[in-house]
């Protein structure tokens, strides 16, 4: 499925629900990823009856640039996004990066969002000053250590070559198809940059359901890293996974059980 935000053309994959059954659900990916992240889910969901939409957001995947260089840039965008393809309401389900567009979107327009599934989060989402200036300057090996570090690991190595080693191609890929800037350099200082994460949280307490879907082995966003917003937001489910912070990979069954038990 296509649609036009500011004049350029946004990619959003589609797997459809049972008509009028459910919610739909709206799943946003983290920095240098696409759609495809969410692709192991999107069969169980659908066989649970939930249309479901995974957009691209501007300069990755399938989507048009320019890139968006700020968490409220791209949350105004998906505001956009979601009312282009017609959708009054839904759920909200972002990973990382996409965790604090979804937070941003659920306090702008509490009444388009039902429900809000913080995946692999943290607030403040702070980026190692190394990595950041990695990414600015060898982005190919900051990719490459973020795709390891993404997985859990036993002796500095991934229990799971070959998990990681699609982390990193999917990574490369997203990366390569932008050329005009530094993809992943943009979206990680995005990250680290944004500081209204308390404040969206609090506007969003106590008015749509809430979980979250951690990683006991993240070392991208540790769990003690997502504290202040499970502070801010106590009444929200915690679900805390045997994975690292490729939680569709390593755990996609447990993501699509903890993502059930919210949405239905």
């Amino acid at each position: 499925m296509r649609c036009l935000v500011n004049g350029h053309t946004v990619h959003v994959e589609e797997g459809s629900g049972r008509p009028g059954e459910s919610t739909p659900v709206v799943l946003l990916h983290g920095a240098c990823n696409d759609h495809r992240v969410w692709l192991p889910l999107l069969p169980g969901l659908q066989q649970a009856g939930c249309a479901v939409y995974a957009p691209d957001l501007p300069g990755h995947g399938q989507s048009a640039g320019p890139l968006l260089t700020s968490v409220p840039e791209m949350a105004a965008w998906l505001i956009a996004v979601l009312e282009a393809c017609g959708i009054a309401q839904c759920a909200l389900v972002g990973h990382s990066m996409g965790s604090l567009v979804a937070l941003h979107v659920a306090a702008l327009v509490p009444g388009s969002v039902t429900h809000l599934a913080l995946v692999g989060t943290a607030w403040p989402m702070r980026v190692a000053p190394t990595l950041l200036e990695l990414a600015r300057t060898q982005p190919a090996e900051a990719i490459h250590k973020m795709a390891l570090w993404s997985h859990k690991q036993r002796d500095g190595l991934p229990l799971d070559p070959l998990a990681a080693a699609q982390t990193q191609a999917l990574m490369e890929s997203v990366q390569s198809g932008w050329s005009d800037g530094n993809l992943l350099a943009t979206d990680l200082a995005a990250c680290d940059a944004y500081g209204e994460g308390e404040a969206m949280a609090e506007r969003v307490r106590g008015r749509i359901k809430v979980a979250f879907i951690l990683g006991a082995n993240d070392r991208m966003t540790p769990l003690k890293a997502a504290a202040r917003l499970q502070q801010a937001l106590p009444e929200a489910g915690v679900n805390v996974l045997d994975s690292g912070h490729a939680l569709m990979s390593e755990d996609m069954d447990g993501v699509l059980q903890a993502l059930l038990r919210l949405l239905i």
